[in-house]
């Protein structure tokens, strides 16, 4: 029983990953899917921001509507519902099929998530529980950081659709793997959050809640268009990417030690501050490829740090209604991503890419503004 816990564990950090590289894997091929398809950096955009704003609609819809569900069978839907999609996004002829492709993933993503951390926190004992919950997000980060690199080198290797095509597999292999691994446990249902029926938050959580739009948001300004800001240089965004994910795993691991022992609002403030910084940096400096690939693995140290804080601050001082204040932080994620990818590329088309150094460092500093008022708000 022992190992088909672990197994099913491994499962679903498979999914989770799947599900990281689906929110990424457009990122790195964004230039080659705006030559193929004779579309505009803003258009463009829409395919990071469509995918971001229907996984944050979809999250709460699909926990409502889909309730009386089982756990096991929510699962594997959504891996099926998720693979779909990208195969759809890869085959897609034109800009229009492609957008559907990803509405379709986002739905499947949207349920997969929430269902995998309640069974991931079942599968092992109360005191292990953040482990489990460190598997589904190390899968998470683990897809940003390596899998984006290399879906980058695929396109530009290959074609922007087998990136998709990428995807598609991980999502097969979860598929297969929890079909056959949830087939000999209970059906059960995942159990309601904590505070479910009530919607007022204290009030300094939507404050955290708005330094997590904020920051997401102005690095997305910047990440959405990365394989563009180097589409003119030696560079073309690829060497960037693997400096990036060798720096965010390592701010990952660190970003937990730091918050336990420095405290979470130190760990923020210099993590907004610091990340804000190297975005305009990384703008600014472009054409020099060493400095450039230097940028990108500190702005990937610091990418992650906001995330711990905010939560610790989160589980803290929303008292009962935790869950629905971390469901929230969660949705706004998405909805920072889908934001700054707009913002991104309307900047860019009015103004040009040197722009974007410009609306990072105002949309940068607001979030750190914003959380030293509010992380020392009680």
């Amino acid at each position: 029983m022992q190992s088909r816990r672990s197994l099913l564990l491994a499962a679903l950090t498979v999914g989770a990953f799947a599900i990281g590289l689906d929110a990424y894997v457009i990122l790195g091929a964004l230039e080659a899917v705006m030559r193929d398809l004779a579309i505009a950096p803003a258009t463009a955009g829409w395919i990071v921001s469509a995918y971001a704003f229907c996984y944050a609609l979809f999250a709460p819809l699909n926990a409502w509507a889909f309730r009386h569900w089982s756990g096991r069978n929510l699962l594997i839907l959504s891996a099926v519902i998720f693979s779909a999609g990208n195969l759809l996004a890869g085959l897609a002829p034109d800009f229009a099929l492609l957008i559907a492709g990803r509405v379709v993933s986002a739905f499947g993503a949207a349920m997969f998530t929430p269902a995998a951390t309640a069974l991931a926190t079942e599968l092992l004992p109360p005191e292990r529980k953040g482990f489990a919950l460190s598997l589904i997000f190390g899968g998470m980060t683990v897809a940003q950081a390596a899998g984006v690199p290399l879906t980058a080198w695929i396109a530009a290797t290959l074609d922007w659709r087998y990136a998709f095509f990428f995807v598609v597999v991980f999502g097969v292999i979860a598929a297969l793997l929890l079909t056959g691994l949830l087939s000999g446990l209970p059906p059960g249902r995942i159990q309601p959050v904590a505070g479910e029926g009530r919607l007022a938050l204290p009030g300094p959580v939507y404050g955290l809640l708005a330094v997590t739009f904020l920051i997401v948001t102005a690095e997305f300004a910047v990440y959405s268009y990365v394989s563009l800001l180097f589409a003119e240089t030696a560079l073309r965004g690829v060497p960037v990417l693997p400096a990036y994910g060798i720096g965010a795993v390592l701010g990952n691991v660190a970003t937990g030690v730091l918050t336990d022992r420095v405290g979470p609002a130190l760990v923020l403030f210099i993590a907004v501050g610091v990340q804000t910084l190297l975005l305009v940096a990384l703008v600014l400096a472009r054409a020099q490829a060493g400095l450039v690939v230097a940028l990108a693995f500190l702005w990937g140290i610091v990418s992650y740090m906001y995330l711990v804080p905010i939560q610790h601050q989160l589980l803290e001082r929303a008292a009962g209604m935790a869950n629905l204040a971390l469901a929230a932080n969660s949705a706004l994620i998405y909805v920072g991503i889908g934001t700054g990818s707009w913002i991104g590329g309307r900047v860019i088309e009015a103004l040009g890419i040197q722009a974007l150094a410009g609306t990072t460092a105002v949309l940068g500093g607001g979030a750190l503004l914003v959380a030293m008022v509010f992380m020392r708000r009680r």
